[in-house]
């Protein structure tokens, strides 16, 4: 049974109709307004960990649900892409489940970047809407021609990135047989923008979404937003591969300082992750919550939006990749009382110190970066 819904917005109206749904809509994303001239909306997730803090375990009951929605007998070597930077953490965890339930082990994760490395660029690919549009995708070493893509991102509107990546990775393996788009939510229903190129969608959330009447944003607004610096790419000096070059396994690298931090017992946790680095952040935080502990999982971002809607509080601070933009933390209670742990892939002294007294954040930089070789 359909259901349809209006959900007015500051810029504008969204129209949704939900045709499938195995995790109620509610439960799994609202949404907010963005300052952005080529979308105005965003669908804020409710389980990525992302723009809303969110328990660890039910990020993974998330990855796990659509892990199960993956044929198994995908012809391999299969390739699992996360898009940068929102689903980086939701590709990885999936690529984890994905090996668990199948027990292959030629399955690779590998997600996109907008950080430059000193590594061969495998090709390159635009997110026409994103107010950071260009992404890299670096050529994993030793990584045989992949038969199947599995491309996992938060939400697909139109496709049209899902179909921009699909053909950047057929333009580098033509034996590509299989392409599986997979997302939490699929709000493409009725577009048939996939089947021309033989890409299956698997969703926990199936419907349409149409914005209606949304204004222009002030020429001040879009500029801020999509001037030289917004879009800039970062460059990364040096570089642990959390993602960036291809895991054949899981990224648990988080899992080893739980110990360490000599934290009260059943202590109240809020475990802030960085920009595109999210997954070891999100193995910490589960397994924090293993020991006892009261713990949400969330990151930074550089996506701008709107104080309206589902975002009710927003933190502005130096990005810590040094692409010289605005980064930004939402939801942030301050006065909930938890301990603020602080996780960074970038070196010692690149997280804004402001962010860390606004938090009174202790922070854990992962293991230390090191040259690519």
């Amino acid at each position: 049974m359909t259901h349809s819904r209006k959900i007015p917005l500051a810029t504008g109206t969204l129209s949704i109709s939900v045709n499938h749904a195995a995790w109620p809509l509610d439960d799994l994303c609202t949404f907010a307004s963005r300052d952005n001239p080529r979308r105005a909306f965003l669908v804020v997730s409710k389980v990525l960990g992302r723009h809303i803090p969110v328990a660890p375990h039910i990020m993974r009951a998330s990855f796990r649900d659509l892990a199960a929605l993956i044929p198994v007998n995908l012809p391999g070597p299969v390739l699992v892409m996360g898009m940068a930077e929102t689903a980086i953490c939701l590709g990885q965890g999936v690529h984890e489940e994905m090996l668990r339930a199948t027990g292959r082990n030629d399955i690779t994760y590998l997600h996109s970047t907008r950080q430059e490395l000193d590594a061969p660029v495998l090709c390159r690919f635009e997110e026409p809407h994103s107010h950071a549009s260009s992404h890299i995708v670096y050529a994993p070493a030793d990584m045989p021609p992949p038969r199947s893509l599995v491309i996992v991102d938060d939400e697909i509107s139109t496709g049209t990135t899902i179909s921009n990546l699909a053909d950047a990775m057929r333009g580098v393996f033509p034996g590509i047989e299989r392409i599986i788009a997979v997302t939490l939510a699929d709000w493409s229903q009725g577009r048939d923008w996939g089947a021309a190129k033989g890409i299956v969608t698997v969703s926990l959330l199936s419907g349409s979404l149409h914005c209606d009447a949304l204004p222009s944003l002030s020429p001040a607004t879009a500029k801020a937003s999509f001037d030289s610096a917004a879009v800039a790419l970062g460059l990364m000096e040096s570089h642990h591969n959390f993602g960036r070059l291809g895991r054949n396994d899981v990224a648990d690298e988080g899992d080893a300082y739980a110990d360490d931090l000599n934290l009260p017992p059943a202590s109240r946790i809020r475990v802030l992750a960085t920009g595109e680095f999210t997954y070891p952040p999100f193995r910490l935080a589960e397994k924090l919550a293993a020991m006892g502990h009261d713990v949400v999982v969330q990151s930074t971002t550089r996506s701008p939006v709107q104080l309206s809607e589902a975002i009710k509080s927003r933190l502005t601070f130096a990005d810590n990749y040094s692409t010289g933009i605005a980064n930004y933390a939402y939801n942030l209670d301050l006065n909930d009382g938890r301990i603020t742990l602080i996780c960074h892939e970038t070196p010692l002294g690149s997280i804004d110190p402001d962010l860390v007294a606004q938090l009174d954040a202790r922070l854990i930089c992962f293991a230390p970066p090191e040259p690519i070789a």
